[in-house]
């Protein structure tokens, strides 16, 4: 008989029977992560930390939505598993000998990782997926690298529910984060298995599987050889850069100064939200990749494309906009390659600058095209090699990266992280659905998220593909744009993708 974990029932009175066990069944192929500390910050983390700020937290945000009995013992060991598993996870930030470096975090005295933790709530009376966490910092310094926040229903017994994964960015990259959630899902799944009672002819298929981290490669993962191996080796079609064209590069990107986002009037600081949310149907994300289709471009393009419209025609009715005006996306693009599978959370990502003119706008199709020609050169890591050495040169000159951070006060008009569709990002596997991971007692519906906000770039979409759904995600800057406002701005942003020709 083929059972699905849908129907599987698990006991509310559920306990773990035994701890030991239970991390034997998901860690066993994990070995002590401790044994990598010290590590020294990487380029890439050194950039976070430094850019970390208390208005401006540098946290990536993930929002899990679902139905079915969450059982809050058991996701509380699949998180401190988790934890465990990532040594950037279970880590804080020392300076030793002039260097900064991750160093083990102390345990808590019943062994439990300090470095994570969950905040419960019972939504009484109220649909816990209207929950929204709000702007809060993560103390990396001191190692608080993770924080949950669990909605459920009345007495935690409804069967809608919304977690919140909340990471430190200096911890783990937009794709790591996809992958952290994942992994959560997949070690609750397991774990809740163990607790119910299997009807007969249930096989190893109905239970998630997900390949282990593996701690000994964080050394290599901000190896430069590697990342500038992450591009082609056909130098005949794509040479490398002269250091001419890498310097008429940088200047281009210190003098083109980015537009600013037009602001509230009367912001709202105070309990901002730190991710609003938006999903397209099925019909309409499937009709977004017929268009790109039809146009010959990416769907990341047609995002793009947007993004510059949208900030366009938001600075028009504010009365701030000129045609002569540089709108800059910046694009987190990834640096993995196939030998990264097990690499644990960490960074791994560069970053590469869409800019165009205002202007240019009036002319979709053949702005739409400019931005394909760009993104197709972006693919090739190369552009995210040039920021990488930037960083590293930057860090070799005392302050020369809080002088940048403190000179260069708008990097860019506002961020667009795309993941793309989470299931293939994932090192994890689930019985399904409609589309849906069947986790244990729960079906995940939608997963979603979305990168931090810096001074003066006062907005940053995420957007991600779950069960043939695009969800569009959006995180403002409080000091600059109101709820109210960032909401309209979310609204009129999906309208216009959906518009997109």
């Amino acid at each position: 008989m083929n059972v699905s974990l849908a129907d599987i029932s698990v006991p509310s009175a559920a306990k773990p029977a035994s701890d030991t066990a239970a991390r034997t069944d998901c860690c066993a192929a994990s070995a002590s992560p401790a044994c990598v500390f010290p590590l020294p910050l990487s380029e890439f983390e050194h950039y976070m930390l430094t850019d970390d700020r208390p208005s401006h937290p540098m946290v990536i945000v993930m929002l899990v939505d679902g139905q079915g009995r969450l059982h809050e013992s058991v996701l509380r060991l699949a998180v401190q598993q988790l934890v465990l598993a990532h040594p950037l996870l279970n880590a804080r930030i020392d300076n030793r000998d002039g260097q900064l470096q991750w160093i083990a975090a102390e345990p808590l005295p019943d062994s439990s990782p300090s470095t994570a933790t969950i905040e419960w709530h019972a939504t009484d009376g109220c649909d816990p997926q209207t929950q929204l966490p709000i702007v809060r910092p993560l103390n990396i310094l001191a190692g608080e690298c993770l924080r949950l926040q669990v909605w459920t229903g009345p007495s935690g017994g409804a069967d809608r529910w919304r977690i919140a994964l909340e990471v430190h960015h200096a911890c783990a990259d937009g794709i790591a984060a996809v992958q952290l959630i994942a992994e959560l899902f997949a070690r609750y799944g397991r774990l809740s298995l163990g607790l119910t009672t299997i009807p007969d002819g249930a096989n190893d298929r109905s239970r998630p599987t997900f390949e282990p981290p593996r701690p000994e490669l964080l050394p290599d993962r901000s190896n430069l050889a590697a990342l500038e191996s992450t591009a082609p080796a056909d130098t005949t079609t794509i040479p490398r850069r002269s250091a001419r064209t890498i310097i008429a590069k940088l200047c281009r990107l210190f003098l083109r100064r980015p537009v600013r986002l037009a602001g509230s009037n009367q912001p709202e600081p105070h309990r901002h939200p730190a991710i609003l949310l938006q999903t397209l149907s099925a019909e309409g994300t499937a009709q977004l990749r017929a268009q790109a289709t039809a146009a010959g471009v990416t769907v990341n393009d047609l995002l793009l494309l947007t993004c510059l419209q949208q900030v366009r025609e938001w600075n028009t009715a504010a009365g701030t906009a000129h045609s002569r005006q540089w709108v800059r996306i910046a694009v987190p693009i990834s640096m993995r390659s196939g030998g990264h599978a097990g690499l644990p959370a960490c960074n791994r990502v560069s970053y590469a600058l869409v800019t165009h003119r205002m202007g240019e706008c009036d002319d979709p199709q053949s702005l739409l095209q400019r931005i394909h020609e760009k993104t197709a050169g972006l693919m090739t890591g190369r552009e995210g090699v040039i920021a990488w050495k930037l960083f590293r040169v930057l860090r070799r000159i005392p302050g020369g990266l809080r002088c940048m951070l403190s000179w260069w006060s708008c990097a860019g008009t506002l961020v667009l992280a795309n993941v793309g569709d989470v299931r293939r990002r994932t090192r994890a596997r689930f019985p399904q659905h409609d589309g849906c991971w069947q986790v244990g007692s729960v079906t995940v519906e939608r997963i979603c998220g979305v990168p931090p906000v810096r001074p003066n770039t006062v907005a940053a979409i995420g957007v991600a593909e779950y069960r043939g759904r695009m969800t569009i995600s959006l995180r403002t800057d409080g000091l600059q744009l109101s709820r109210q406002h960032s909401e309209l701005f979310l609204q009129q942003f999906c309208e216009r993708l959906q518009r997109a020709q």
